[in-house]
């Protein structure tokens, strides 16, 4: 059994727990798969809104695309949900990943 069909076997064990959907987005990331990423992305953020290493990473994603005004809406969501969360951080990391992307 492939890394893939492992995270995909825990994804239907455990439907429910946002850090197997990363790892599936990560994996697509790693294999090249960079669209399909950042739609597993966009749906992490959707569904789990509040699990934060979903908004840098597809920051991150987008800006390496150059889709700088996208990468810079999803990590200023990231702010906002992280604020609120007090996730002083995760602040300072998605701030930091603005400034030398913008």
């Amino acid at each position: 059994m492939n890394r893939r069909e492992i995270i995909l076997q825990e994804i239907e064990n455990n439907p429910n727990n946002p850090l197997n959907y990363y790892f599936l987005a990560i994996e697509e990331r790693s294999i090249g798969n960079l669209e399909i990423s950042i739609e597993m992305l966009k749906n992490i953020i959707d569904k789990f809104p509040e699990y934060q290493p979903s908004y840098y990473t597809i920051a991150e994603l987008l800006y390496e695309l150059d889709r700088t005004e996208e990468g810079t809406f999803f990590a200023k969501k990231g702010i906002l949900i992280a604020n609120k969360l007090h996730l002083t951080k995760v602040v300072n990391e998605l701030e930091s990943l603005i400034l030398i992307n913008d």
